[in-house]
């Protein structure tokens, strides 16, 4: 038996989780009401559960109202805006969906009970969707502040790492107010340069830092900068990063 009423009003709850973390994900500016109106209007496919219309055609009808559902919430700004809108709308439903079906299969009993389905769905869509959005971010934060970066030595190949930019790297010497990029110090061969010593201070610890001046390096992206000193640490303590950026190293010349 199908109970019609609690399939709309389960796709309705859907829908708004749906569209609240898209604009979550991508920073859309919109109004409740609006994305309420849409999640309405995404019930409509609904209808077509109940006909004899192919999979595909009721995929290709999910598209279509996917864009009406986007452009009624985020507005039509042009085309590549409205479909990632819908890029991300499908790939928030198919882990929502797949993340409450693995759920109700191997974690509560196996019971083939619509109005549990129906209670698991409006618990756990909002919670689920929440920490789908805020792992996406962190994630999107996190490896936005990698940078691969190349530093060239007097006589000596050039040597490609990983950097990760840290905020909290504003070392600079107190002479020329060269910006500090700090290296793991066995992944650079430094051996035969100038070893300038620098004193430092942080809110934990103090101490002399040893670092040399290389001819110049290459940030991904961003372009190459001679004044700049490098600084050897014993090791970095970020996951897959060699080095840290100064923050200064990113500001246009």
């Amino acid at each position: 038996m199908v109970y019609v009423d609690l399939l709309v009003i389960e796709n309705l709850i859907l829908n708004y989780c749906l569209l609240i973390g898209v604009a979550i994900l991508l920073n859309r500016i919109t109004k409740i009401y609006k994305v309420i109106i849409s999640s309405m209007i995404g019930c409509i496919p609904l209808i077509f559960l109940f006909t004899n219309i192919s999979s595909i055609v009721n995929f290709l009808i999910s598209i279509f109202f996917s864009f009406i559902m986007s452009i009624i919430s985020f507005k039509y700004k042009d085309l590549i805006y409205t479909i990632k809108n819908v890029i991300y709308l499908f790939l928030i439903s198919i882990f929502l969906a797949g993340t409450i079906y693995l759920i109700n299969v191997n974690l509560l009993p196996k019971i083939d009970n619509f109005f549990l389905n129906f209670i698991i769905l409006i618990i756990l869509s909002p919670i689920i969707t929440r920490l789908y959005t805020k792992s996406i971010i962190k994630i999107n934060y996190k490896y936005s502040n990698y940078y691969q970066i190349d530093i060239y030595l007097k006589d000596k190949p050039k040597i490609t790492l990983t950097s990760y930019l840290d905020t909290g790297n504003i070392l600079k010497d107190p002479y020329l107010k060269k910006p500090i990029i700090l290296v793991d110090k066995n992944k650079i061969n430094y051996q035969f340069e100038k070893i300038i010593y620098v004193p430092y201070n942080t809110i934990d610890n103090h101490g002399i830092l040893k670092c040399f001046k290389p001819e110049k390096i290459y940030i991904d992206k961003i372009g190459y900068r001679k004044k700049v000193l490098i600084g050897l640490i014993d090791e970095v303590g970020i996951e897959g990063a060699d080095c840290i950026l100064n923050k200064e190293l990113l500001e246009r010349i």
